[in-house]
């Protein structure tokens, strides 16, 4: 397919040159492995970790790391998972906020920019598939382009099945205040099933004689799943659960489209103008039904539950851009979007102990507005010196309404300064000092916001409890520090080391509490925390120091601290905060029909102190993934990878602790290595 490509020291260049600190992620890289998830491709990134399918910066997740789809922030609940490698051209990995993109990024940015249409006409086609756990996931996918006169267009298609099986053991051990066993359970679990998706991404450009140019691109999504679930309990000890035997099965479709059309057009000879307006729509519908069996076996709870989501939303941005004078260019744009979330829930439970059915009928809409204002100058003080300035101003209003709850309305802004600063180091022109400074937040989501309990199907507990949204949340208001050293050398070759620290405000935590029997957990604004850490980098083609090998060596390391103000140490981490990881790779490339390579990925073990009374702890990991190419002739590629290598379980514990007891809840999920070959045909 048409493309531009960024590879090799074409990445390195970008990310040296760059008056704003990022890491460019090239095509070449993103393919390398055959990964059909972006998550595995950005596991391997510096800073970057991923805890259960959760792409985290700097060891935060949930909402701290901001997700942008062509410079466009993604529509909440938004999973990295739904967009094909395929796809995208290229990531951006800003460490610091910028005005123009966006400043709820605490821990950074990750931008992925879907692919592009260059001059000549090309075509790919791939098909494989991947082995797991005895279940064979196929693939295919598809990209052309070409131009037309003024006109250029590309198109990609992906088809592709994930078959998925994931047992998992939980061990639960319940004791009172002395100590004494109240129960011992072991509850065995699997989750298997069919995740079937098209993807399809049309962009056409239209290029005019007096510079302007018109660009509609498009991503539409079609997903299937379908799973079946189940729990059988063996009580060890004490009484067992509501449901110790029950299964569950789930029907989800989801249909989402993002449509945007952008204009550039030129003022004058340096000035230029760009607008945007972004569509984003989805549905999702699913049903569920859960089938419990009491302690005698015989059927006591049938619950049904039909639910919908649907969002919409329309956005607007442009950027006046033109040089103020030799040396600055100066940006002032807008970005707003109109958001509107609706969900609707029909849960219907028959038990043997009731003669008529009990319906729960739920719903509520969500409306948000959002409107920011920005300007920026990027500032070439001196050839060594250059600087960014930013200011950035962001107002939203939201307001919820429900059938089982008063209407919800919340409204904030949030001034964002942010400032870079680039310094060539003039007796050696390939090391250079980065520092930023930004004001940066991160947004409660609409569904924490929503006063309505979610409750467990069985065995409600501490570690184990119903969910409750909270109306009067607030975001988290942030200062970030981030200070880097870099050295290039050779072709392709760098290193860098870098540092970071965070001051966070009004940062969200789960409280428990027990509500008659039921333990509920609500998310709560409780005080400020830090978080500072250190990351290395490390790029070396070893021709630079072996003119005649063939091998590139990646290396990376991430270590990161924090301390919540409210909750007494030790372990008193924000946010599940991933305290190291790290990469090391190599690849061998030497010319001719093959090339190989492989990433070892390390994540540390991690315990958590969330409050006085709970805990967590998650093991340590390190798998191996490998890849091999074939090039069977100057179209034809073979592409065979392995992943997960050794299989390895992930386990992880809750553990809760007070003056009326205490509970342990361990799991062990079942890992398993993952084989893939995927044949690549250019046309």
């Amino acid at each position: 397919m048409p493309s531009v490509q960024i590879s090799g020291p074409g990445s390195v260049a970008l990310r040296r040159d760059s008056s704003v600190a990022k890491i460019v992620v090239a095509r070449g890289d993103i393919v390398q492995f055959g990964d059909s998830n972006l998550a595995d491709v950005l596991k391997r990134q510096p800073g970057i970790s991923v805890t259960d399918g959760e792409v985290r910066m700097r060891g935060l997740g949930a909402g701290y790391t901001h997700i942008l789809i062509n410079g466009d922030p993604a529509p909440q609940g938004f999973s990295i998972a739904s967009i094909s490698p395929d796809m995208v051209e290229r990531i951006e990995i800003l460490r610091s906020a910028t005005a123009e993109q966006g400043t709820q990024a605490i821990a950074g940015s990750i931008n992925l920019v879907l692919r592009k249409v260059v001059a000549k006409a090309a075509r790919e086609a791939k098909a494989g598939a991947a082995l797991e756990r005895g279940r064979t996931s196929p693939t295919a996918s598809l990209q052309f382009g070409d131009r037309a006169g003024a006109l250029s267009y590309t198109f990609g298609a992906t088809l592709a099945r994930r078959a998925f099986d994931f047992p998992q053991q939980i061990d639960e051990d319940m004791r009172a205040a002395g100590g004494a066993p109240i129960a011992l359970r072991r509850f065995d679990r699997y989750n298997r099933g069919n995740d079937d998706r098209l993807d399809l991404a049309p962009r056409l450009t239209w290029a005019f004689e007096n510079g302007d140019a018109v660009t509609w691109q498009n991503l539409i999504g079609l997903s299937r799943v379908d799973s079946h679930s189940g729990e059988r309990e063996d009580t060890l000890f004490g009484a067992p659960s509501a449901f110790p035997d029950n299964r569950a099965a789930l029907r989800s479709r989801v249909s989402s489209l993002r449509s945007d059309v952008g204009w550039t057009h030129r003022i004058g000879e340096d000035g230029k103008l760009t607008a945007k307006a972004v569509f984003n729509g989805s549905r999702r519908r699913s049903a569920y039904v859960f089938d419990g069996a009491g302690p005698d076996g015989v059927r006591a709870l049938l619950r049904a539950v039909d639910s919908s989501v649907d969002e919409d939303s329309v956005g607007i941005s442009g950027k006046f851009t033109a040089p103020l004078g030799a040396n600055h260019a100066l940006g002032i744009g807008w970005d707003g979007a109109l958001v509107t979330r609706g969900e609707a829930r029909l849960q219907t439970d028959s038990r043997l102990s009731q003669s008529a059915a009990v319906v729960l009928d739920q719903d509520y809409t969500a409306r948000v507005q959002r409107m920011a204002l920005f300007a920026q100058d990027e500032w070439q003080m001196s050839p060594q010196l250059q600087s960014y300035l930013g200011l950035r101003w962001e107002g939203v209003r939201s307001a919820t309404d429900g059938k089982d709850f008063d209407r919800v309305a919340n409204r904030y802004s949030v001034f964002s300064p942010s400032a870079q600063l680039l310094w060539k180091l003039p007796a050696r022109p390939k090391d250079q000092v980065r520092l930023a400074l930004a004001r940066t937040y991160k947004a409660p989501l609409t569904r924490y916001l929503v006063p309505r309990r979610y409750t467990m199907n069985n065995n409600n507990s501490a570690a184990n409890p119903d969910e409750e949204g909270n109306a009067a949340l607030r975001p988290e208001l942030s200062w970030g520090l981030d200070l880097a050293y870099e050295t290039y050398f050779g072709v392709g070759g760098m290193a860098s080391v870098s540092g970071f620290a965070r001051r966070i405000g009004d940062v969200t935590l789960r409280r428990l509490y027990l509500d008659g029997a039921a333990w509920v957990a609500r998310p709560e604004n409780a005080g400020a925390a830090r978080t500072h850490g250190i990351e290395l980098d490390l790029k070396m083609p070893l021709r630079w120091w072996l003119p005649a090998s063939a091998l590139e060596l990646r290396a990376n390391l991430t270590r990161a601290w924090s301390r919540l103000d409210a909750v007494a140490g030790p372990y008193n981490r924000l946010a599940d905060q991933t305290p190291f990881s790290a990469n090391v790779g190599l690849d061998y490339r030497p010319g001719g029909h093959w090339s190989a390579g492989f990433n070892a990925t390390y994540q540390g073990a991690a315990t958590t102190t969330s409050s006085i009374e709970m805990s967590s702890y998650r093991a340590a990991q390190c798998v191996l993934d490998i890849y091999a190419v074939w090039q069977i002739n100057a179209r034809t590629k073979l592409r065979m990878s392995a992943a997960n290598l050794p299989p390895q379980d992930r386990r992880s514990a809750e553990f809760y602790a007070s003056a009326g007891g205490s509970l342990r809840r361990t799991s062990t999920a079942e890992g398993a290595a993952l084989a893939r070959l995927v044949l690549e045909q250019s046309f």
